[in-house]
């Protein structure tokens, strides 16, 4: 009997995963509507699917995937072909910094693991022209508190004011009533 291997994704027939494609777009409607010509960061990306949907089906002009997970990475790659215009790096978000400004940087369920959410939300609002996506747990948010960063309150939304972005959107639409912010640069 094959045993398939374990993702972030469920990937019919190729592995199990934590949550479908389709989990993962729900509350995005802002991020599917703007995306097109735009280049996109999505940190935490995992195996891409995200990634790919953004670049095939909503018009990304090209999309940057970051992940820590390198079997992930690997996925990514296989799935997206040779003819999108997606990269994917393996790296770890603790250390990574972007080396380029995106008009849209993606954050989806990634910062609320982290040893310093607050210095990488600075980082990514830095490369960020245009917008910023969030997604995180809903018991703070934007505010993230977790023992990952010694239950330090990072206060995301303040730092993203700081960096000149405004929030457009809030919900809690995420797949499992995960918060989701959009920030727009200037607002």
């Amino acid at each position: 009997m094959n045993k398939m291997r374990k993702g972030w994704f469920k990937i019919p027939g190729v592995q199990d995963g934590d949550r479908t494609l389709e989990d993962q777009m729900k509350g995005l409607g802002w991020l599917f509507a703007n995306v097109k010509n735009n280049t996109v960061l999505d940190v935490g990306c995992a195996e891409g699917l995200l990634s790919i949907e953004l670049a095939a089906r909503y018009g990304a002009k090209s999309v940057h995937g970051v992940e820590v997970v390198a079997d992930h990475v690997v996925m990514a790659n296989k799935l997206k072909g040779s003819k999108l215009p997606i990269t994917f790096e393996c790296a770890d978000m603790n250390k990574w910094r972007p080396k380029k400004k995106y008009d849209i940087v993606v954050a989806l369920a990634i910062l609320q693991k982290l040893k310093d959410p607050g210095a990488v939300a600075a980082a990514l609002a830095n490369c960020a022209h245009e917008a910023i996506v969030l997604r995180l747990p809903p018991e703070h948010a934007p505010t993230v508190i977790d023992a990952r960063s010694n239950n330090v309150p990072h206060h995301i939304g303040e730092i993203l004011r700081a960096s000149d972005f405004t929030q457009i959107e809030q919900s809690y639409d995420g797949h499992f009533g995960e918060y989701v912010g959009v920030w727009r640069r200037g607002g």
